[in-house]
């Protein structure tokens, strides 16, 4: 994947291995974003929403979602401090192949709802809560007792997706499992070049589809039509120009990858709600 507006660059401190935190960063809220690292998130109370792949996801308490790397996913929450969320290289899992066909499913079935009657569902929040303590903890081994806690999670996530899904995905699964990554690689490739003439043809090309089946299935995804993303892209672009105070809106209309102020004003004031230089003047007040 390209990395681009979507990226996140995680970092872990003093070369770990796993991060935990109890924040989201504030930068990625309520905004699509990916990174090459697994990524747990576990709601510490109703009402927290993530979306992942063009899936949202409403959680109460307790509820796990799992973000694959590579997924674009985006996060809503109540308060500050409503997650726990725990992020690692996948490397650590696969490593074990009997957890490989778990990660498969998780990626295609992400959400984990809590329940207070599963034995497996609670061994699982008392691991978490331990992983919770031993972070804060000044522990010599820390990270080593995290990873150990990871592991038991993963394998009481395994026994209660061999439950609900069986040994493997089913073909349908596997389908739509293929079928998501290939949308969220076309999006990432229309963010990283919608500032030029960008076609339905290139884009339905590049990730080996027909254009009419890339057509149906991305509007299926993302509840938008290509065009619509891609214009929607251009304008999220033009709003980072903005900040440069010095480029006419003109430039920024061209740079942004529209052939014409005309349709720059429209599309502008179609999303946003307002003018361009409206907009402008928002940001310098």
């Amino acid at each position: 994947m390209a990395k681009n507006s979507y990226f996140e660059n995680l970092t872990f401190q003093d070369g770990k291995k796993i991060n935990v935190s109890e924040r989201i960063d504030s930068d990625f809220i309520d905004i699509l974003h990916w990174h090459p690292y697994a990524e747990i998130l576990i709601s510490l109370c109703d009402g927290n929403e993530v979306n992942v792949n063009f899936v949202n996801y409403r959680l109460k308490t307790n509820d796990i979602i799992f973000a694959g790397p590579g997924s674009l996913h985006s996060v809503h929450y109540v308060t500050e401090q409503s997650f726990l969320v725990i992020q690692f290289p996948p490397e650590l899992l696969t490593v074990l192949n009997e957890f490989k066909p778990v990660l498969s499913v998780l990626s295609a079935n992400p959400l984990i709802s809590y329940d207070p009657g599963s034995a497996d569902h609670n061994e699982i929040i008392c691991f978490l809560s331990r992983i919770r303590k031993v972070y804060q903890s000044e522990d010599t081994f820390r990270e080593a007792h995290i990873y150990t806690c990871l592991l038991s999670i993963f394998a009481r996530v395994g026994e209660i997706l061999s439950t609900a899904y069986g040994a493997g995905m089913r073909e349908g699964e596997r389908t739509d499992s293929k079928n998501t990554s290939l949308i969220a690689e076309a999006c990432l490739y229309i963010s990283e070049n919608c500032s030029r003439q960008l076609t339905l043809d290139e884009v339905s090309h590049y990730i080996g589809m027909s254009k009419s089946h890339f057509s149906h299935l991305f509007r299926s995804y993302t509840n938008m039509t290509f065009v619509e993303f891609l214009t929607a892209e251009r304008i999220r672009r033009a709003e980072g120009f903005f900040a440069d105070s010095g480029m006419r809106v003109v430039d920024i209309a061209f740079e942004s990858g529209f052939s014409s102020i005309s349709s720059f004003n429209r599309s502008f004031r179609r999303i946003k709600g307002c003018s361009p230089t409206e907009f402008r003047r928002t940001r310098v007040d």
